[in-house]
């Protein structure tokens, strides 16, 4: 290939992945001086994929995730990059806790509890949320030997192991279900929360750990309780912002929206790429960022393997819903960023959110809002109605 020739490359779907993938590509392209012909080929009518954020009546909707996580160091240098990690905010720093609905009524999470263990032992043990029994039986982790490091159990088989059923049914699987929509009998315990393997195998038990962890940072941390809050960041404008940004950073017309792609297939040393709404593309690299089933069906033909890996993958729906109210007319004191539902109570409602809680600039003076979710891998059925 001439190195005066264009580069042609295209990228199929406009998520973050897809969005940043194209940002990626000019980037380097232009870096080394070397011309790129970029189709940014998206099937939807808009760009951003599951982002998305609306305003209305003064409200800030967000359709899929309303912030990121700091500690995943390639989120926040992307906005570094960008040049708008200066509008990057956190979460409410004075309501960082949480609740899990049990019998119909919501049970704040203890201070010190995050995610599966508590890490204080009096607001544990003077919590309604778990019965007796349940947390003699987590107080039992103290006793119980240090398991395997080689083998990958699923989250539930760690939490009942270490904490029983009671563990894993009023605080595992609903805290993890908010997080992954996701059924913790199919979680990979290494693949989502490692670090609680590390606690087992270095204190052996995971009280001691989240007491000795507690006792190493000076003894004290704060009233958080549930997911770790503070490092949740967001934007003033919403997630949006960042779609924005990568959208207005990619050369003018190359996103193609409604423009599903049909089909690849190798040609020469290069790809042919199928567009339903247009003529087919000579392209010398092709850059999937799309859903696992529509990603299998397009190299089925041309690397079946990877396409049975892909078809594998396992996926669940999740319905959100925004709802606005009058202050006055919400009796709860909304001092927390939300709860969560565990699948054993047998409701359609998944989490829900205090979002004009969680982030500053959600919702008009006087307003509350507030997202709820259904559906995910235990409750499919709900997400579709």
């Amino acid at each position: 290939m001439s190195a005066s020739r264009p580069l042609r490359v295209a990228v199929c779907g406009t998520g973050i992945s897809g969005l940043s993938a194209a940002y990626r590509l000019v980037k380097a392209c232009g870096d080394a001086g070397r011309p790129l012909e970029l189709h940014v080929l998206e099937a939807a009518d808009r760009p951003g994929g599951s982002i998305r954020t609306d305003r209305q009546d003064g409200f800030v909707l967000e359709w899929g995730p309303d912030c990121f996580i700091s500690t995943k160091p390639a989120g926040i240098k992307l906005c570094e990059e960008l040049g708008i990690d200066g509008k990057l905010i956190g979460t409410n720093p004075n309501f960082r806790k949480s609740y899990i609905a049990r019998d119909s009524m919501l049970h704040p999470v203890p201070e010190g509890f995050h995610m599966l263990a508590p890490s204080r032992f009096w607001p544990f043990v003077t919590s309604r949320l778990f019965s007796w029994p349940g947390k003699i039986r987590m107080g039992m982790d103290l006793f119980l030997p240090r398991g395997s490091s080689d083998a990958d159990e699923t989250l539930e088989q760690f939490v009942v192991r270490r904490l029983g059923k009671e563990a894993l049914d009023y605080a595992a699987q609903p805290m993890i279900g908010g997080i992954y929509t996701a059924d913790p009998a199919q979680l990979s315990l290494k693949a989502t929360m490692p670090q609680f393997l590390a606690l087992e195998q270095k204190h052996r038990s995971l009280l001691l750990g989240m007491w000795r962890g507690r006792q190493a940072a000076g003894g004290s941390t704060g009233k958080a309780s549930g997911a770790r809050y503070d490092l949740f960041v967001s934007f003033p404008d919403g997630l949006q912002t960042l779609v924005d940004e990568l959208v207005g950073r990619l050369p003018e017309e190359c996103i193609r929206t409604g423009s599903a792609v049909s089909g690849l297939s190798r040609n020469g040393s290069g790809w042919r790429l199928e567009v339903a709404n247009g003529p087919a593309l000579e392209l010398d690299g092709v850059c999937l960022t799309l859903p696992s089933g529509t990603a299998a069906s397009l190299v089925a033909s041309e690397a079946p393997d990877l396409a049975g890996e892909l078809r594998g993958i396992p996926t669940a729906a999740t319905a959100t819903v925004n709802l606005g109210f009058d202050r006055a007319h919400v009796s709860h004191a909304l001092d927390g960023m939300g709860f969560v539902v565990p699948a054993k109570e047998n409701r359609s409602l998944l989490a829900c959110t205090f979002s004009s809680v969680k982030f500053a600039g959600r919702a008009p003076e006087g307003k509350v809002l507030v997202r709820a979710f259904a559906g995910g891998a235990m409750d499919p059925e709900t997400a579709g109605l």
